[in-house]
């Protein structure tokens, strides 16, 4: 009948071989011990994956206020035609026309048109927006 392991038949035919001639004689990288069994390789726990959907980045968690200017500028700032002109209503009534809005994690900036100092650069919170829409219309 046929050995299962060549190492192991090899060590029959050859009593007079030792462990260490054993290992000498294995090819070179081979994960066979000296016993015939394959090595054991050490393995640490395997971490589960986890969602980052559920929680977060730190500090950058919206207010409610915040959520929903973002969701009203970043709806008209696809809107935007070839002008580039955006309008923007904020809480306190005042109406901004702005130009080359850049929308950033916690506020936007754009170059304004009209109102006070034409061609300045504005940032504002987004939690100050109460509506949006394309174009230089007032």
């Amino acid at each position: 009948m046929p050995s299962p392991s060549p190492i192991v038949a090899s060590s029959v035919e050859n009593p007079s071989k030792t462990a260490s001639e054993g290992q000498a004689s294995a090819a070179p990288g081979s994960t066979v011990g000296t016993t015939g069994n394959p090595k054991q390789t050490a393995q640490g726990p395997i971490p589960e994956p986890v969602s980052t959907a559920d929680s977060p980045a730190p500090g950058l968690a919206d207010s409610p206020a915040e959520a929903r200017g973002r969701r009203i500028l970043s709806t008209a700032f696809v809107r935007v035609g070839p002008d580039g002109y955006l309008t923007v209503d904020l809480n306190d009534g005042s109406v901004l026309v702005l130009r080359d809005v850049v929308m950033r994690p916690k506020d936007y900036c754009g170059t304004r048109l009209l109102g006070k100092k034409p061609g300045a650069r504005h940032c504002g919170s987004y939690a100050n927006i109460t509506a949006a829409r394309p174009g230089a219309r007032i």
